[in-house]
């Protein structure tokens, strides 16, 4: 039978997912079999499980941290907005159907069947269970509906702490108030505190500490120090939103990503951070860098829309006639498209509209949803690379243009062997501009061809080309780092009775 130990907040972006990361990557590296766990996520960014099945990024990343291979266990239900209230319901990784909230609620008994069955498989198959809770454990306006948070615990028994972001101020009140107004039986659930992300002298927190403690008899279990140098993809689309500028600052590479309204699965971007600096630019902005990605939406026809309202097509053909590289993934390749047909409104309000027309082909929306993983061959110009990534479509694309990859498995533009689109264009002085779709997320995970469109831009300057996976490195040593600065700063000792046993 498994352990499981929960991870609740006392709001959102508290860091809930990181620390759930850290504790399975301590777990792991002590020879355990553990998993991650969210019983519901909301997210429009997810990935692939091994079941081809779709679960929220943030369980698939903690499957990495837990060295495991990630399932559809680890997040049996997932929450997709659509709009309007409406969100697209995944359970145990497949579309169950689309859902406003009161039919969501109504529905909470079904819901914590399905939440069950998954936990009696976790339960049978690891030694650890890392369960992270949603937003706030203790919303009370929500409590009587929340299958994200205790209840969940209650269910199999365990302990959980309770984490709080201080660099927003107030921490002491958030946790006084989080335990005072949770019901009494799931009070009693909490074993211990983490403040987290906390910048200076940790002296100054001496008497909040003592304090805190004497008000509600819960022990502080540590502190941790705010860190800037941990890279973790973000699954909230909020987070993103109030980004303008990050990765590499001092890279002569810049990549803009158009800031979509309904924005999805933008981690597909990350791998990207170490080698280039990455703007998100708005639909009436102007492109200012040397590569121009089109990321994944939740609703194709509406970016269509606003992107030809804005005038972002024109300059979006004008980038490729100065010697651009644009590349469009799942929703953003079929917006470079001539049609978006979508004559039952499966996409939103829209319905059918043209594309931007870089591309000689039409996507019909409808169809069953593509989950897949996926691999093939991708050629471009005399480069031919071994690739991989996830699909999670609705539209089936019919094409003129020569194809970006040859599948070997998947599904692709339309379950005939080849995915996405590729042109290359010549716009004199021996300058060439490129025009690539997928729908491959994690395309760039890809190290050699993310270094080869990389080096295109990096040759153009003069500069040395990049050989490296600095990424992947990058995001390893990320889970080691956040398992060490939590084991320094947090007495794992009182949920973690193994805290100093390595498992043979």
């Amino acid at each position: 039978m498994a352990k499981f130990i929960m991870v609740v907040g006392t709001s959102s972006n508290c860091g809930k997912t990181v620390t759930v990361a850290g504790l399975c990557r301590i777990l792991a590296n002590r020879g355990y079999k553990v998993a991650p766990f969210k019983s519901q996520n909301m997210s429009l960014n997810s990935r692939v499980s091994k079941e081809e099945g779709e679960i929220a990024v943030a369980q698939y990343i903690q499957s990495l941290a837990a060295k495991t291979e990630p399932s559809i266990h680890f997040n049996p239900v997932l929450l997709k907005p659509k709009g309007n209230f409406i969100s697209q319901v995944i359970v145990h990784g497949k579309p169950y159907r689309d859902m406003d909230y009161n039919e969501y609620r109504k529905n909470k008994d079904f819901f914590l069947k399905k939440i069950k069955e998954s936990l009696e498989y976790l339960d049978r198959n690891y030694d650890y269970v890392v369960m992270e809770g949603a937003g706030s454990c203790c919303e009370i306006n929500l409590l009587e509906d929340d299958i994200a948070n205790l209840r969940v615990l209650e269910m199999v028994g365990g302990d959980a702490i309770l984490v709080a972001d201080i660099d927003r101020g107030g921490v002491f009140a958030s946790l006084y108030g989080t335990v005072s107004l949770l019901p009494e039986k799931w009070r009693k659930l909490i074993k211990g505190f983490v403040i987290n992300k906390f910048r200076g002298n940790l002296d100054v927190l001496k008497k909040g500490l003592e304090k805190i403690e004497e008000l509600t008899g819960i022990p502080v279990l540590g502190v941790i120090p705010y860190r800037e140098d941990f890279v973790f993809p973000e699954e909230d689309s909020q987070v993103i939103q109030e980004k303008r500028v990050f990765g590499n600052l001092r890279s002569p590479v810049e990549v803009n990503v158009i800031r979509f309204s309904k924005i999805a699965n933008f981690t597909d971007i990350n791998p990207l951070s170490n080698d280039t600096l990455i703007r998100l630019i708005d639909f009436q902005e102007d492109i200012t860098g040397d590569i121009l990605i089109l990321p994944g939406t939740r609703c194709s026809t509406l970016e269509a829309k606003l992107i030809k309202e804005y005038g972002m097509d024109r300059k979006i053909r004008e980038f490729v006639e100065r010697g651009g590289i644009v590349i469009g993934i799942c929703g953003g390749f079929q917006i470079l498209g001539k049609m978006l047909i979508d004559r039952n409104f499966s996409e939103g309000d829209v319905g059918t509209i043209e594309g931007i027309g870089l591309f000689n082909m039409e996507t019909i929306f409808g169809n069953e949803k593509a989950i897949k993983n996926s691999y093939g061959i991708l050629e471009i110009e005399e480069e031919r690379f071994e690739v991989s990534g996830y699909e999670l479509h609705e539209g089936i694309t019919v094409s003129q243009e020569k194809p970006l990859i040859k599948v070997i498995k998947g599904f692709g533009n339309n379950g005939e062997g080849f995915d996405g689109a590729i042109k290359v264009i010549e716009v004199g002085r021996g300058k060439r501009g490129y025009i690539l779709g997928t729908y491959f997320h994690g395309i760039f995970e890809n190290y050699k061809f993310r270094n080869f469109i990389v080096n295109l831009v990096r040759r153009r300057k003069g500069l040395k080309p990049i050989t490296e996976d600095n990424y992947k490195d990058t995001l390893e040593s990320s889970f080691e780092k956040i398992a060490k600065v939590i084991e320094e700063n947090v007495d794992l000792s009182r949920i973690l009775p193994v805290n100093n046993i390595i498992k043979e």
